[in-house]
């Protein structure tokens, strides 16, 4: 499976957009200590956190996208306590599940990059469309894709869901003056194509930024996730996303000692 993730990461290196020695996605990031208050359900989920490291970022590979332009942007909590790990981005959902389709993605977005004829960029995009019926749920992506630039006041979302010892949680996140946390708890997971509302929402905690630190956690691992959550096995995205990042910061470390 480690191989499908190698061969996304080519394909975005082939294109020529991504910053050498930076994350191939989410290149810009700002780092902060926070202070971290949790509930005591927010304690029996996520352990006796207290401090945390908090990276802001915008999704484009390279900086030289000026971030007031993006407005598709990630939250990353790095529970130090613990040694766990979630990632949060300003949508609702993702429209892939299966590693094949994202791998797909990436070599009809490589091949309509180097096609000059019109007609093979479209049918490229055609196919494209048919990612598991993507095309058909154009309508949901748009609607649902962030408009503020801004980093604060908006909601970042976790996607995937845990196993606890009695049901299945998933997180999201209000940024205002803190960082507002919630856990969404479910009897059961659905497909993180899916929207939900049935779940019961909780505050379980909050972080406070602290001060901006200068620091680069090269490689968040999304499997950390402390001592009472299990990632779910058949959550193929989960798992291609921790091999990417992992092949991401290799790369970015040999990229660095090069130069050097």
């Amino acid at each position: 499976m480690a191989k499908t993730a190698e061969r996304i990461i080519n394909y975005i290196e082939m294109l020529g957009v991504h910053d050498k020695g930076l994350k191939r996605a989410h290149a810009r990031g700002y780092y902060y200590d926070a202070e971290v208050e949790l509930t005591a359900e927010g304690k029996a989920l996520l352990g006796d956190a207290q401090t945390a490291v908090i990276r802001l970022s915008d999704a484009p590979p390279s900086k030289r996208t000026p971030e007031q332009f993006v407005s598709l942007k990630g939250l990353t909590i790095h529970f130090k306590e613990t040694d766990s790990n979630f990632i949060f981005v300003n949508f609702p959902y993702f429209p892939f599940v299966k590693r094949e389709s994202v791998l797909m993605l990436m070599t009809y977005v490589n091949a309509i990059k180097q096609a000059d004829d019109w007609f093979i960029r479209f049918n490229l995009m055609r196919k494209i469309g048919q990612l598991e019926n993507f095309g058909q749920r154009l309508g949901k992506f748009i609607s649902h894709f962030p408009l503020s630039t801004a980093r604060q006041y908006q909601t970042y979302h976790n996607l995937h869901y845990y196993q606890t010892d009695k049901d299945y949680v998933r997180f999201h996140v209000k940024y205002e003056d803190d960082i507002i946390l919630y856990v969404e708890r479910y009897t059961a997971p659905q497909s993180i194509e899916v929207l939900r509302n049935d779940g019961e929402i909780h505050e379980i905690g909050r972080l406070t930024l602290v001060r901006e630190i200068d620091v680069d956690l090269p490689y968040f691992e999304l499997l950390k996730t402390g001592p009472h959550l299990k990632p779910l096995i058949n959550d193929d995205i989960i798992h291609l996303r921790d091999e990417m990042y992992q092949i991401s910061a290799e790369r970015r470390l040999n990229e660095k000692n090069s130069e050097s």
